[in-house]
């Protein structure tokens, strides 16, 4: 990819999507939330890179080699990296019925974690099948394997959560951002978009960034596809 493509990060947030970007050349990052994930599409550029916290490229049974090379990486922080939805699970109505699909796809049910992200998931999947385009250049990332990665491969000391956390997040943001992190978070009502999620972006953005110079990593290398030849990746 060029460096000079438009690159995005996004992260799932309580009001749909919150997406940010680099205006131009220049340092400042701006955001936005969207309802829905093809609505963030629809407003970008065809050629934008965009790095995204869900999964995409779903098993049919079984983990996904990316989440469980993404936990080896992170050790203590191992339990951020939820298991990824099956495919077969994306239309069930509730937590209950997805664990007993589940079940009988391969014997175990479904955590309450894994299915809070069953509708995004499944959102950005109809997208991603739906434009090949789009499918080439959205990419998984998890903010945590970021954030190791800026801490020279070391995992966080202290959970995103926490204030110690948050302060640590945001210190890691200053140099390739400086400034944006504190001003985006006053941007938006927390009911709205969390502390959390405007972090999590540019972490997400900072990925995107290293996409488009070919600097970085992908978990596993070569990724495999899923049935329906999206990629099964995490990069960071």
């Amino acid at each position: 990819m060029s460096p000079e493509l438009p690159t995005v990060g996004v992260d799932g947030c309580p009001a749909g999507w919150y997406a940010v970007h680099r205006t131009g050349t220049g340092q400042t990052v701006e955001g936005r939330v969207c309802a829905h994930f093809a609505d963030l599409l629809a407003a970008r550029s065809s050629q934008s890179c965009l790095a995204v916290d869900i999964p995409i490229g779903l098993s049919e049974r079984g983990e996904r080699t990316c989440d469980l090379a993404a936990r080896q990486l992170l050790g203590k922080r191992a339990s951020s990296v939820f298991t990824a939805p099956l495919r077969g699970v994306l239309g069930a109505h509730d937590h209950a019925q997805a664990s007993a699909l589940r079940r009988g796809i391969e014997g175990k049910g479904m955590s309450i974690q894994a299915w809070n992200i069953v509708r995004k998931v499944a959102e950005v999947d109809q997208a991603l099948r739906a434009s090949p385009a789009w499918a080439a250049r959205v990419h998984e990332v998890h903010p945590e394997v970021c954030f190791l990665r800026m801490n020279g491969g070391q995992p966080l000391a202290h959970g995103k959560k926490t204030a110690a956390g948050r302060a640590l997040r945001m210190a890691l943001l200053q140099a390739p951002f400086p400034g944006q992190a504190e001003r985006l978070l006053d941007e938006h009502p927390r009911r709205t978009v969390q502390a959390d999620d405007v972090l999590d972006a540019l972490a997400c953005l900072w990925t995107a960034q290293r996409l488009v110079q070919g600097r970085a990593l992908s978990l596993p290398d070569p990724p495999p596809h899923d049935a329906f030849g999206l990629r099964m990746a995490i990069h960071a």
